[in-house]
């Protein structure tokens, strides 16, 4: 990683953003979530911005977004979330501004000659599995179908499995942002909708506080239990993404704390087949552009790659130096930029420990590339 320098002044804040950032596309991320954003104007005072963006979140006032952009050199937008100006656009506070030094903490090394070093069997998502996802991938929705038609099979009635989806009624919401189970054991007693449990809500203080009215209405409709459970999505980053719900409500009989533990057993094991239904393994070999201590630079060609890297947090590789056993690591996806032949360029970020050995032997390749080669700029 480089050392930053901050920009914390109205008027250099202004200058950045009007010269460098306007209608310009920048990655955006909120709460463990990417997308792409556009600078689309400057608001008057010098600390403001407009920007577009391409899926709305359901992001909250004061909410911190980060937009990154690789120009000369690396730059971040540390702002706040103001308000939504339109379906398409907010408006954000710029509270930082932040810029890679030209000094690098480890310095980087450009590869000379082609072949010396590669990646290759990349292992990385075939599908973007996100929190807002508004078409269901068909991988997801499979396995939703097939994981939901076991559970009524211990339910004996009709659950539903979906993704998470704008309009829904506020429990639905809540159960999502919290990622707590909503479960209420006598839909008619009021007292369930008080309950309290590690990893539960609870319905009077989290999301509605008249439930002597919401259980006479369950014994109207004869309701007797009413299950909300999120299905938890854990990304390449160990990051958890509410992706979808699995939603019960029962008539015939209540449910209890076996069948709920019988429908999380389920739900684990449909995300572990999710995940690994996932992950596609590329083993073509991509030139190393520059190489340095934490992370390296590399060109993909692959038009799959060329697609899914961009939108992906991270990915597994084989590092090979020439004649040599590979390294392989985990790699954060720091930035990404396609060129105009259509290649990608790619920054990765090493992840994860080496053994002392390996260590070793790292630093003794990167001091035979130093000496073959010349620092990168």
């Amino acid at each position: 990683m480089r050392p930053m320098d901050q920009i914390t002044g109205k008027d250099q804040k202004r200058h950045v953003i009007l010269h460098y950032l306007m209608n310009q596309e920048m990655k955006a991320n909120w709460n463990g979530q990417s997308q792409t954003m556009t600078v689309v104007e400057e608001i008057p005072g010098g600390e403001e911005i407009a920007v577009q963006w391409s899926e709305v979140w359901p992001i909250g006032e004061s909410s911190t977004v980060i937009l990154s952009k690789l120009l000369a050199r690396y730059l971040e937008l540390h702002c706040t979330f103001i308000k939504q100006l339109s379906p398409n656009k907010i408006q954000l506070k710029v509270e930082k501004v932040l810029i890679a030094k030209k000094e690098r903490l480890n310095p980087r090394f450009t590869i000379t000659e082609e072949g010396v070093v590669n990646v290759t069997n990349i292992v990385s998502s075939k599908t973007i599995i996100e929190a807002n996802m508004f078409n269901i991938p068909t991988l997801v929705r499979v396995n939703f179908e097939d994981y939901r038609k076991r559970m009524m099979v211990r339910s004996g009635e009709a659950g539903i499995m979906d993704i998470f989806k704008s309009g829904m009624e506020r429990k639905f919401d809540v159960v999502k942002s919290t990622q707590k189970i909503l479960f209420i054991k006598d839909a008619t007693n009021p007292e369930s909708y008080r309950m309290d449990g590690e990893g539960f809500l609870n319905y009077e203080e989290d999301i509605e506080d008249n439930v002597d009215k919401l259980a006479f209405a369950a014994r109207d409709k004869k309701i007797k239990s009413e299950l909300i459970v999120p299905i938890l999505y854990k990304n390449e980053l160990e990051e958890i993404i509410p992706i979808g719900f699995y939603f019960l409500q029962t008539k015939d009989k209540f449910i209890t704390d076996e069948d709920l533990a019988f429908y999380q057993t389920q739900i684990s094991e449909m995300i572990e087949r999710i995940k690994d239904a996932n992950l596609m393994t590329t083993v073509e070999k991509f030139p190393v552009l520059d190489l340095s201590a934490t992370g390296l630079k590399l060109r993909v060609s692959n038009s799959t790659l060329v697609e899914t890297l961009p939108k992906q947090k991270g990915i597994l590789l084989e590092l090979v130096f020439k004649l040599q056993t590979p390294f392989r690591f985990f790699g954060k996806i720091a930035w990404t930029h396609k060129e105009a032949n259509g290649d990608l360029l790619v920054g990765v970020e090493f992840s994860g420990k080496r053994t002392y050995a390996e260590k070793v032997r790292f630093e003794e390749n990167i001091e035979i590339i130093k000496n073959n080669g010349r620092t990168a700029a």
